[in-house]
């Protein structure tokens, strides 16, 4: 039988999206999906920003440690250097942190959200035998990482912003590990930061209904493995026995049967807005001026450039080389009227005069450095006045005209009929295993677990689930599709030609900053070097100089680290912001009927889809386990879950073709 996970990675998820960002007290018990969690240790609030948490299972014994996500400016900063080419110092403190915790307790997974998710993976490539579930997690520094470690999974929800900035931006070859995109959200601006984390108490209220939104609620969870499920019907298979027939009974009866009744309500709530409002769905009151900042900060860069805080931090972060230059300048002159410069200028030559003129240079290209970030700000501003406008055209209150209102109601009756069709279905599926289970049970008790399940006949025949074929929206929303293709286009187009010369503006000054202050350092070091080759016997104040000397060479190269790490993220956005922008997509697509209730039929339509394909994954599975098994009941109930499968697929495409393309 494939063994179930000790502690699934559907609570890894909710303990790192979840709890860790309560900040739990020792001993606090955390129920997550049913199983009580005990806090061991916990840091939170560290100067650094790494916070975290040990948690016992006690039901199994095991022990995690849960890393907390991005929590205030010190890991805005840390965010902003994962693009560079040095493991960040928080990242090294979180491979610490974990030795630490080992020595005290038998760690055996590590998980986190965002930037927790990105030290969790730091930590398991640098550790053997210790696994890593993340969920959104942010990428580590360029390197070669391991795509096939097995120890190491990301669950990557579809609209998570830092997911989609990540993958807009090229950084998909940066995340270690497998990773596996899940269907478990929706594209709506206020949304952001529960499909981001996974988890947000306010939900989504449609018509005085909530639809919850955490990130573990309608995930397909094998039924007998309890691991997510990610496609392709292989793995092991399970023992087909009486125990492993009354899970699949239990869990049919209770978890799918509440999981589709969902669906169903979404989908009887959107029926319900198309056939009631009629033309009403368009009323509209869009401001996606406003939602512009929130969709670029997501990347790297955009951060900086969409936020005078995030700007402002970054700022004095560079500026922090203006006093460590000027302390470096008086270093130089008292190096120079040192008793012992007569014994090192042979070995310096030129020295003192190239890092005097570099020096000087600092402080004017940060000022440069900042008035071109700051016009790229204005930049960003000029898109929301330029380039926002170009997705409204056509986009107004007859956008839905009575045309498409008619095709829409016809659609939705024929859907409405179909998805009470597939729910009646896997009820029904539920019930025949319910039979085929007390029928083993009844089995004789002399017969061995493979004879009772082979002596039990078929389930009783049921009716046949056919679906109906809808006549309307044959291509979907159609031209109305097509236009909103035309305007993102137009858009993207007018965005891109305001954005990247200021862009490459920023990338030029950052690139000559970066040079001066490697050459800087290289002088530096020179001097160091002149020292240690001159024997004589140094005074306390001429031991100092040289301390001195290795403290200001240190603060320039974690100000370069800095520098480097907003040059790539420049270059990177700067590269690849038609695909930023083109990640973003359905987010501004959503955002374009703010207000209307045709988005409120979007989100209920995308929140039904998730709710049914990930039904269709566990009947795949269910179909997969149950396949090539000779039992007359087994074979009966196989072939009932392919239908149900098809079925499944049938409606998913019909749901999908009653909204636009998100």
């Amino acid at each position: 039988m494939a063994t179930k996970l000790r502690t699934p990675d559907t609570d890894l998820i909710e303990l790192s999206g979840k709890w860790v960002y309560q900040h739990p007290i020792v001993d606090r018990k955390l129920r997550v999906n049913g199983t009580i969690y005990q806090v061991k240790a916990g840091e939170y609030n560290k100067a650094s920003g790494l916070d975290y948490m040990v948690v016992e299972n006690q039901t199994t014994g095991e022990i995690s440690m849960v890393f907390e996500g991005t929590q205030g400016t010190q890991d805005f900063l840390t965010d902003g250097t994962l693009s560079g080419s040095i493991p960040n110092t928080q990242l090294r403190e979180a491979d610490a942190a974990y030795k630490n915790q080992s020595q005290k307790y038998n760690i055996k997974n590590v998980s986190g959200n965002s930037l927790g998710g990105g030290l969790s993976n730091y930590v398991a490539s640098k550790n053997d035998d210790i696994r890593s579930v993340t969920y959104n997690p942010a990428i580590l520094p360029e390197g070669t990482y391991d795509k096939d470690n097995p120890r190491i999974t990301n669950y990557l929800s579809e609209y998570d912003p830092l997911t989609l900035g990540e993958r807009g931006m090229g950084y998909g070859d940066r995340l270690p590990g497998q990773s596996h995109i899940l269907q478990n959200n929706v594209p709506w601006m206020q949304m952001t930061l529960s499909n981001h984390v996974g988890y947000d108490d306010r939900g989504i209220t449609i018509n005085g209904k909530k639809i919850p939104i955490d990130a573990d609620a309608y995930l397909p969870v094998g039924i007998w493995s309890g691991k997510v499920l990610t496609g392709g019907g292989t793995g092991q298979k399970i023992d087909i026995n009486p125990e492993n027939i009354r899970i699949l009974s239990n869990s049919l009866r209770t978890k799918m049967i509440e999981q589709v009744n969902m669906g169903q309500f979404f989908l009887d709530t959107a029926v319900d807005l198309v056939i009631k409002e009629g033309r009403h769905l368009d009323d509209r009151t869009t401001s996606l001026q406003k939602s512009f900042d929130s969709l670029l900060s997501e990347s790297e860069f955009g951060e900086i450039i969409t936020s005078l805080a995030n700007y402002a931090e970054l700022r004095k972060e560079m500026e922090k080389a203006n006093p460590v230059g000027s302390a470096a300048l008086e270093l130089i002159q008292k190096i120079r009227t040192s008793p012992i410069i007569a014994e090192v200028l042979d070995y310096v030559s030129g020295t003192f005069f190239n890092v005097r003129g570099f020096l000087l240079e600092i402080p004017v290209l940060i000022n440069d450095l900042s008035i071109r970030i700051e016009h790229t700000m204005n930049q960003v501003s000029m898109v929301k006045i330029q380039a926002v406008p170009e997705l409204f055209k056509g986009i107004n209150n007859q956008y839905l005209s009575d045309a498409m209102v008619t095709e829409l109601k016809e659609h939705y009756i024929t859907l409405d009929k179909n998805k009470d069709i597939v729910v009646k279905q896997v009820q029904t599926y539920s019930s025949q295993v319910t039979y085929v289970s007390n029928e083993i049970e009844k089995a004789d008790k002399l017969l061995s677990a493979t004879q009772k399940v082979e002596s039990v006949g078929a389930p009783p025949p049921t009716q046949s689930y056919v679906l109906q074929e809808s006549k309307a929206l044959k291509d979907g929303m159609g031209k109305k599709q097509q236009l909103l293709d035309n305007n993102f286009n137009e858009f993207s187009t007018k965005t891109t030609e305001l954005l990247l010369p200021a862009l490459t503006s920023i990338y030029s000054i950052v690139n000559q900053l970066k040079q001066v202050i490697k050459s800087t350092i290289k002088c530096l070091k020179d001097l160091q070097a002149g020292f240690s080759l001159v024997h004589v016997p140094f005074t306390d104040k001429d031991n100092q100089l040289k301390e001195d000397l290795r403290e200001i060479i240190k603060n320039l190269q974690e100000i370069l680290l800095t520098i480097k790490g907003v040059g790539k993220a420049v270059k990177d956005m700067e590269s690849n912001l038609p695909n930023v922008l083109a990640a973003y997509r359905p987010y501004i697509d959503t955002a374009l009927f703010e207000g209307t209730k045709f988005q409120d039929v979007i989100l209920l339509n995308k929140a039904a889809s998730n709710i049914f394909f990930s039904a269709e994954m566990v009947f795949e599975d269910i179909k997969y386990q149950l396949s090539g098994n000779k039992s007359a009941a087994l074979s009966a109930l196989d072939k009932l879950a392919v239908q149900a499968c098809e079925n499944m697929k049938i409606l998913l495409k019909q749901i999908k073709r009653g909204s636009i393309d998100v």
